[in-house]
């Protein structure tokens, strides 16, 4: 039968390639993590014995124990690093990029790749998996709206000014959120009848 569901980031670390493949001409990545984050770091020993113990005793799936043992989603996701700072680096008139991925050619047709990556530093802040904390989150995600504004709208100001993406952020995003949040987490939970 089929394998069992997974996590994307074990096939698409960033989630492009499928639009691309059906077709999509234009993509828009919003990357999580800043430019200049070291993306391919050795695999803990943790992290081999759990894709051994799990993918191949438990789950009796050799070949993803052998694709999380060579990297492989590592490797993924360097080699799309690489293809969008390539296609951030073209201007706006050109026609795009023509994408070749080592697992084989992209379309035929160029694409057109925008990315949005968070800036370095307090402004965007890399948020752990494991982050419970609502403030950590909540900061994270005024950080991404306000680059999101900044790169895809930097003139529609009136006047052509350049947006303030942090200021808006703040308008679209108040503490009262925030507040709200950890209210409703501060409250007790109902026991089960």
């Amino acid at each position: 039968g089929a394998d069992p569901p997974g996590d994307a980031l074990l096939w698409e670390p960033i989630p492009y390639r499928l639009a691309v493949r059906e077709g999509a001409t234009h993509v828009l990545v919003l990357r999580t993590r800043p430019d200049g984050v070291n993306v391919v770091r050795r695999q803990s020993i943790f992290e081999r014995l759990i894709a051994w113990r799990f993918f191949e005793r438990k789950m009796r799936m050799p070949h993803m124990y052998k694709h999380m043992r060579d990297q492989q989603h590592r490797q993924r996701y360097a080699e799309d690093i690489l293809l969008l700072n390539e296609a951030a680096k073209q201007s706006q008139a050109d026609s795009g990029i023509h994408i070749r991925w080592r697992s084989g050619p992209g379309p035929p047709e160029p694409v057109q790749l925008c990315q949005v990556a968070l800036q370095p530093g307090e402004r965007g802040p890399e948020v752990s998996n494991l982050q419970t904390d609502a403030g950590e989150i909540f900061h994270a995600v005024r950080c991404g709206f306000a680059r999101a504004v900044e790169v895809l709208a930097p003139l529609a100001h009136e006047g052509g000014s350049p947006l303030d993406g942090w200021q808006l952020a703040l308008e679209v995003f108040p503490d009262s959120i925030l507040e709200e949040v950890r209210a409703s987490m501060a409250k007790p939970k109902p026991k089960p009848t």
